[in-house]
């Protein structure tokens, strides 16, 4: 006989796989130095992170609708399935950037902060934009990367993917609702 989950259970364990393949991918980025320093990159990692949050969010909500409820779900049940998901890989992945950030490499942030500097610098520029306004937008990239810190990058890089994911979940559980059949 299987061994069927609580919701609480059946999310953690998404959830931290979720977060475990996410770490790697970051993990795997960082050690072939593909740092996120322009358009093209930023979009290839956030694609990248949002396909793998479909998988695992659609896998999940898909595992607790079959092994757990018996092959139905509701919309609701669903998108709570996938939203919490998406909760407890964002604090795993937010804990382990915690720890990367200011222990593993502390200067990584100044690195993709200044590469980031850098290439918008060269946008703008390019793009014809008056020496006035560049050095505007530079000072208040700058004055923004000054009150960056530990706690704060925790907390939007929690928030967002949450917000994100919230998002993921609302529409995945639209395809995987199931609800039972009226002639069974």
């Amino acid at each position: 006989m299987e061994k069927k989950y609580s919701l609480l259970q059946h999310t953690l364990m998404y959830g931290a796989i979720l977060g475990i393949v996410s770490i790697i991918v970051s993990l795997i980025m960082y050690i072939t130095g593909y740092m996120p320093v322009n358009f093209k990159r930023i979009l290839i990692m956030a694609l990248i992170s949002i396909v793998i949050t479909i998988v695992f969010v659609s896998s999940g909500m898909k595992s607790y609708r079959d092994k757990v409820l018996a092959g139905n779900i509701s919309y609701g049940q669903a998108f709570l399935t996938g939203f919490l998901i998406v909760v407890f890989s964002t604090l795993l992945v937010s804990i382990y950037n915690l720890i990367f950030t200011t222990i593993i490499d502390p200067g990584y942030t100044d690195r993709v902060l200044e590469a980031t500097r850098n290439w918008t610098y060269d946008w703008m520029s390019n793009m014809g934009a008056p020496e006035s306004q560049i050095e505007d937008a530079m000072d208040r990239f700058d004055k923004q990367a000054a009150e960056m810190n530990s706690f704060k990058s925790f907390i939007q890089g929690f928030i967002w993917p949450v917000v994100f994911g919230t998002i993921i979940s609302l529409i995945v559980a639209a395809f995987v609702k199931k609800s039972k059949s009226p002639i069974a």
